[in-house]
């Protein structure tokens, strides 16, 4: 009896560990991508790790380029040539503060998402960011930047 019930617990720890240390795929992602002329966010070499990424932003316009803290991201996962964004594990809550992006100043991000996704397996994402070209007053132009990483 007492080993059948150690074995049942165990069973049921590693089910538990399993089912949250992933994400799951959600939703294909059918949209643009770095189809604005003149701003990127490349992954720094050798950052890429399960439970974060560091990216730089570079705006080689001279527009004024802003988008949300480093907290403000979402993930995607490749799967078969089609990317799918990733499920947060619940509600996600951020503050709301801009960051603007000035000419030629590169700046990096350190987007870490243990809590909001769980550790990464293997595979290749991309961290996905909303950048805004501010014109003036209620006259912005959105666009969705990624920075590709592969885990081994």
């Amino acid at each position: 009896m007492k080993k059948r019930f150690l074995s049942l617990a165990l069973l049921g720890l590693l089910t538990l560990t399993a089912c949250g240390s992933s994400p799951k795929a959600g939703d294909a992602f059918e949209g643009e991508v770095n189809n604005y002329e003149g701003v990127t966010m490349t992954v720094v070499e050798g950052t890429a790790t399960p439970g974060g990424v560091t990216v730089e932003v570079l705006n080689t316009t001279e527009a004024e380029i802003d988008s949300g803290n480093e907290h403000d991201f979402g993930l995607q996962m490749e799967r078969d040539g089609q990317w799918y964004w990733l499920e947060r594990k619940g509600e996600f809550a951020n503050t709301a503060e801009a960051y603007i992006f000035a000419a030629n100043e590169p700046r990096e991000l350190v987007l870490t998402w243990g809590g909001d996704y769980g550790d990464l397996k293997p595979g290749h994402y991309r961290a996905a960011k909303w950048f805004f070209e501010y014109r003036g007053p209620g006259d912005t132009a959105d666009f969705l930047l990624t920075a590709e990483f592969t885990l081994e």
